[in-house]
């Protein structure tokens, strides 16, 4: 049974708009909150690294769960960080997979090292895979949020990026230097196998929908339409998935809810009975 987590943040700040997402669905979503719900807009990087904590270490927890129960764990959140509490969760559970789908127009390799904007949202695999902080004898915040998490770093040989069509200078000869495959959507499944375990990571903003979904964030031209995704989800079904982590759209200028029922129904197509 999928079991849906719905984490209303982005960034450690919360969004309540998100939760508009859960009349547009059968089965009720449970809601991943810090026990302190937090503001809407928080500046000082401290604070948000540890309100992301505080909000991923419940998720973590919620997979574990959702695991225990036997259920399959889909989270939906504001953002691609939240993917370190989903794999936080998979790891303490005994289920960490053998390979990660991260699909994204974006390379989120980026580390202090090579950010120029500071944004965290630039750098949640990098994270993942345990790239260092890179900014000398300063405070190791990424670790920090490793540690809080419980996460281990994940190998890079086991990652599939695709398409990440927008890379930034510094972050693209990063990602040619690691382990990570990165590859077009339309060879994505040769680079898997149906019988190893698969944890995907969706970042809506990997579609190319501006007139469909408008609401979709940090639009790239050139990706894959809805149809090219809903294909590739067809054909994962027969794949061992272990969990789906989603990264929203922005839900408070999708006042029709155009974007979220385009994207729920992409979820539906790689997860046949989420709507159950």
């Amino acid at each position: 049974m999928i079991k849906p987590l719905l984490v209303p943040y982005l960034m450690g700040q919360r969004r309540d708009g998100l939760r508009r997402v859960a009349p547009l669905r059968g089965q009720p979503w449970q809601v991943v909150s810090a026990a302190d719900p937090g503001p809407e807009r928080i500046v000082a990087k401290d604070q948000q690294l540890r309100s992301m904590e505080a909000v991923y270490a419940r998720l973590a927890a919620a997979v574990r769960g959702v695991l225990r129960d036997g259920h399959f764990p889909c989270s939906l959140a504001g953002d691609c960080v939240s993917a370190m509490g989903m794999l936080a969760g998979l790891q303490q559970a005994g289920r960490a997979p053998r390979r990660i789908l991260w699909l994204d127009a974006h390379g989120d390799f980026h580390t202090w090292g090579t950010t120029q904007t500071q944004y965290l949202g630039g750098m949640p695999l990098a994270m993942l895979v345990g790239r260092p902080d890179r900014r000398g004898e300063q405070r190791d915040a990424i670790a920090s949020l490793r540690n809080a998490l419980g996460v281990r770093p994940y190998p890079e040989r086991r990652v599939v990026l695709s398409d990440a069509r927008d890379l930034d200078p510094g972050e693209d000869q990063a990602l040619r230097r690691s382990a990570i495959v990165h590859c077009p959507l339309d060879a994505v499944l040769s680079h898997l196998h149906p019988q190893e375990s698969l944890y995907v990571h969706f970042d809506t903003d990997v579609l190319d929908e501006p007139l469909r979904m408008p609401a979709l964030k940090y639009h790239v031209p050139g990706g894959p339409r809805l149809e090219q995704m809903a294909q590739l989800f067809d054909r994962l079904r027969g794949y061992r998935l272990v969990a789906l982590s989603v990264s929203a759209w922005h839900a408070e200028q999708d006042e029709d809810g155009q974007a979220a029922r385009a994207c729920l129904a992409l979820i539906e197509r790689l997860l046949p009975d989420s709507g159950d």
